[in-house]
């Protein structure tokens, strides 16, 4: 929400520079996310009056301007096609200074096409005041020539963010009322003064409510002969700094007042308005209508509508139709002022996917005493601006009062809660601040009567809220809290999360975090077939479409840190999350602790001593085999089950006494391809619970052998058909008291070999755990296995 300095200061005296004035609203509640100054980037810009305007002799599209600034005149070459005698504009005299595109340049005498040009005529976009670049400005006649366009236009403008609850801020007076409570100072409101004609307002135009639950306040009144036309330029100005487009005198009448006092109106064509009836009830399902973005929209029978005689011609509290809207042919409107029920608002909203201004403020919550307020301060400035008559009187439908709440409060418990020692009175002084009344029963408790517009205050809580924003934050004194460790034991999955974050880290892998909720797009990228669709759990009302599922998996979230870290160049990435997957189990909705690890680009991508190279599946496998290994975890198994998610040869399935715990795997080209990603990405997922099972508590140190053990190295050739885990399984599957360890020293693979086949090297490490084992001992028992092994590979060997 974008708030000018300019407009607070006709409801409050400041003195106080923006800064200091950011600092104190963020403090109250109002998050400023920043302020800018406009109109600053220029300089030497005056009020101009073009006194003659002639063609140019020697260019169609340029014309000789003389110009003054109420003590001189100048001849000015324009090639705007708005420049015409009698036109008031801006002005940029010899030596002004403008900005292009963050570049300051001067204004200088110069010769356009043979004719002495001495100074420029400036349109809004080249002064940065507005969006318009067609047409030099064409500034109001009651300013004076001469007059420095900096005093006119220049203005700090704040940007801030509203929590939901703070829906009675979302105006520029809402604004000023907190920032006056928080400094002390008094608020000025706007003054109302109608001048209405005889006819009653009852003559013209009928309401009936029929949907009073949806719409418990409706008010309205008809002004007629009005003249439509554009808005002065103070008025542009301001919904402009406010960032919303000029439309028409009428129109903006009722923006102004939505952004002056937050609360939403509406203003019909009124000869459009059939049988000159208003009715207020709910659409007809699939009824369709054109609102005022063009669009046409299928309605809902739970969608309140205003409707004339014959059809609809509003969405109640979204947006108004084609079919009654306000234009030059407009003669007469009908003014709404409405209170709607904000469920009912919000619901339509979300279901035709169209938020406003006014729906934004109707499911916040407006206040229902309000409603006249706005409407009269809205008529009476469309009388001044657009003429017209002003029907006498009003139309106020209301189903029941609006009462001020009254909410009892403890000073007691004020104090105990905020760790502060407030008096009675400075409680008081701090509630009357915030217009809150207040009767105290002579002792602890008062009865606080809160306005209309804070629907936001339900209970004592909230009072306590509103006496620490408002005595400072930084205020209440800190103290140190008594610590109370729990008796409960830590959850067993907690520790064990940490243990693997600990272990995850020492591998050298960076932590992530992302955010469970994904949306379709990411799961249609992934296309995870570990879960079936009808196991995807859905969220029942997503702030959008992006997060309206539960994730049943790390990688689409960890797959779009990959994407956003190579669109920026970071292309180097290893890391891990550990989170929560959902998914639905028959009628049970479950959630499970997992640990995802993802790789891509180069393990060492800068190091002066290790030779770089692109994570692939074995670096990725080998962070596994050590975090089992230091998890006390069995030997794992890997197994190539197919999973469509990774490439059909770099993959596999984790196994831990026939339990299948996780898979790792390179993901596929497919899915890298719908990433618009060309580097290989790695990523493996694990079930902690399952692991937690598995792992062991092992000592810390282990003995170290006393003896010598001896070696021996065999090389053999074998189909490329068979994996390692066949060979291993060989020579494991034969008892022997001396083999120690067996590993994989090279495989070779050339043309000079069959087809099909590959030599492996394989180291065997034999060791006697009670004295030095002898040569001819190792010899033999190499042998006995060697020839055991190649009896049960069989015709996998080539002799």
């Amino acid at each position: 929400m974008r708030i000018p300095l300019s407009w607070l200061k006709e409801y409050i005296d400041l003195t106080l520079s923006p800064g200091e004035i950011a600092k104190i609203l963020t403090m109250a509640g109002l998050e400023v996310d920043g302020y800018e100054t406009i109109g600053a980037s220029f300089s030497g810009i005056v009020v101009g009056r073009v006194l003659e305007a002639e063609k140019h002799p020697n260019a169609d599209k340029l014309t000789v301007a003389t110009v003054t600034d109420g003590s001189q005149t100048y001849q000015v070459v324009c090639g705007a096609p708005n420049c015409r005698k009698g036109l008031k504009t801006a002005f940029a005299l010899l030596g002004a200074t403008l900005q292009d595109e963050g570049k300051e340049f001067k204004i200088k005498k110069t010769k356009i096409r043979g004719v002495e040009s001495s100074g420029m005529l400036c349109s809004g976009a080249e002064l940065g005041l507005s969006d318009e670049q067609d047409g030099i400005m064409e500034l109001p006649e009651e300013l004076p020539e001469g007059m420095s366009l900096s005093d006119i236009y220049a203005d700090t403008i704040f940007e801030i963010s509203l929590t939901p609850n703070l829906g009675h801020c979302a105006s520029v007076i809402g604004v000023a009322r907190e920032l006056a409570a928080a400094i002390g100072s008094a608020l000025r409101y706007p003054a109302i003064s109608l001048k209405e004609a005889a006819q009653s307002v009852e003559e013209s135009v009928q309401v009936e409510v029929v949907d009073k639950d949806a719409c418990p306040r409706y008010t309205c009144c008809v002004i007629k002969d009005v003249k439509v036309g554009p808005s002065p330029d103070w008025l542009k100005q301001r919904l402009e700094k406010c960032g919303i487009r000029s439309v028409n005198n009428v129109v903006d009448v009722t923006n102004y007042v939505l952004l002056e006092m937050g609360h939403p109106l509406h203003a019909f064509d009124y000869d459009q308005i059939e049988g000159q009836r208003l009715l207020i009830k709910k659409a007809q399902e699939g009824e369709a209508f054109e609102t005022l973005d063009g669009k046409v929209r299928a309605l809902q029978s739970s969608h309140l509508m205003i409707c004339d005689a014959k059809k609809p011609i509003a969405i109640a509290g979204v947006m108004g139709g084609m079919n009654s809207e306000v234009s030059e042919q407009t003669h007469h409107i009908a003014l709404e002022s409405a209170y709607f029920d904000p469920v009912s608002i919000r619901k339509t909203s979300k279901q035709l996917g169209l938020q406003t201004d006014a729906s934004k403020r109707f499911e916040r919550g407006t206040d229902p005493n309000q409603l006249t307020t706005s409407l009269n301060r809205a008529a009476m400035l469309i009388r001044e601006l657009a003429g017209g008559h002003i029907q006498a009187g009003e139309i106020d439908i209301k189903a029941k009062d609006f009462p001020e709440a009254v909410i009892h409060c403890r000073l007691a418990r004020i104090n105990r809660m905020l760790g502060t020692f407030l008096s009675r009175g400075e409680v008081e002084d701090i509630f009357k601040r915030l217009g809150f009344g207040t009767h105290w029963d002579g002792q602890d408790r008062c009865a606080v009567r809160v306005p209309t517009y804070r629907v936001d205050l339900k209970e004592e809580i909230d009072l306590v809220e509103e006496v620490a924003r408002l005595y400072g934050y930084d205020n209440i004194p800190r103290q140190g809290g008594a610590y109370h460790s729990s008796s409960l034991p830590p959850a067993p999955i907690y520790v064990f999360e940490k243990e693997v974050q600990a272990r995850l880290i020492a591998e050298g892998l960076q932590e992530f975090l992302t955010c469970d909720l994904i949306g379709p797009s990411l799961i249609n990228i992934v296309q995870d077939y570990s879960m079936p669709p009808e196991s995807v759990v859905s969220v029942v009302n997503p702030t959008s479409i992006e997060q309206s599922i539960l994730r049943t998996s790390l990688l689409p979230g960890l797959l779009q840190v990959v994407k956003y870290n190579i669109d920026h160049q970071n292309h180097h990435i290893g890391g891990f999350e550990i989170g929560r997957i959902h998914f639905k189990d028959g009628n049970q909705y479950k959630e499970q602790s997992v640990a995802g690890i993802i790789l891509t680009g180069k393990s060492s991508p800068h190091h002066w001593d290790i030779k770089s190279h692109d994570y692939d599946f074995y670096d990725l496998k080998g962070i596994v085999e050590n975090i089992f290994n230091e998890l006390g975890i069995p030997q794992p198994v890997f197994k190539n089950l197919g999973i469509e998610t990774f490439h059909s040869g770099r993959q596999a399935s984790v196994f831990v006494n026939s339990l299948e715990i996780g898979s790792i795997g390179e993901i596929h080209p497919a899915i890298q391809r719908r990433l618009d990603v060309s580097q290989r990405i790695l990523f493996g997922e694990f079930n902690l619970h399952d692991l937690m099972q598995m792992a062991k508590r092992r000592e810390k140190t282990e003995p170290l052998a006393i003896y010598p053990g001896s070696e021996r190295d065999w090389t053999f050739t074998i189909t490329d058909k068979v994996s390692f885990d066949v060979i291993l399984d060989a020579i494991k599957s034969q008892q022997s008291q001396l083999l120690e360890r067996v590993s994989l020293l090279d495989i070779y693979r050339s043309d000079k070999l069959s087809p099909g086949y590959q030599n492996m090297t394989l180291r065997f490490t034999y060791r006697d755990p009670s004295k030095t084992i002898a040569q001819d001992v190792v010899e033999a028992e190499h042998q006995r296995l060697l020839a055991e092994v190649v009896n049960r590979l069989g015709e996998a060997l080539k002799s």
